[in-house]
């Protein structure tokens, strides 16, 4: 039986800068967490294999690489966004769960992205840094998630912690799994 074909996928990962897309890059491609990063200038690149089982019937894990575009998310890079985001198969919207003021930016984002990827691409919304939340502040954080998600139209949301590691991995995984559902769905068409 011959052997079957690699499928690499491209991943934005989107967002005001400091939100924590660097981070997340390096916890997905190395799985250990980084502090020191620096400002994307324009963008970085990460070739990331993932290990996932998919709905085809087979059991045996399969093995799809990721490339993970993270782009920088100052101002002066937004003009150069559509030529990086043109072509990808899924993206990570992030804001930073300690600084509301991310949270602004975000619908600037979701132009973007509707703007430059067909109708059905999974965008996926990020709350990052949610180890820096404290106890107290995670009811409020809470019962803005249905708000924001309803006002972006973007659905699934999670929380995650590039520092920590928490739900990193469920995340990429989930939203690899439906790339790959996504792009066989558009080759049958």
């Amino acid at each position: 039986m011959g052997k079957s074909k690699s499928m690499i996928l491209k991943l934005c990962l989107l967002g005001d800068g400091g939100v924590g897309k660097s981070t997340l890059a390096q916890r997905l491609a190395s799985g250990i967490f980084k502090s020191d990063t620096t400002i994307t200038i324009g963008v970085d690149f990460q070739l990331i294999p993932i290990h996932l089982n998919l709905d085809d019937g087979d059991e045996t894990q399969r093995r799809v690489d990721v490339a993970v575009w993270d782009l920088g998310g100052e101002n002066r890079f937004r003009v150069i966004l559509p030529a990086y985001i043109t072509g990808a198969d899924g993206g990570l919207l992030l804001y930073d769960t300690t600084r509301y003021r991310t949270v602004n930016d975000l619908m600037d984002w979701v132009t973007i992205w509707r703007d430059n990827t067909p109708k059905g691409i999974p965008l996926y919304l990020i709350g990052s840094k949610i180890d820096m939340v404290s106890d107290s502040n995670l009811p409020m954080l809470d019962m803005n998630r249905d708000d924001l998600r309803n006002y972006l139209n973007i659905d699934p949301h999670f929380y995650i912690s590039s520092k920590t590691g928490y739900r990193v991995n469920e995340v990429i995984h989930k939203i690899v799994k439906e790339m790959v559902e996504q792009k066989r769905f558009l080759s049958t068409v």
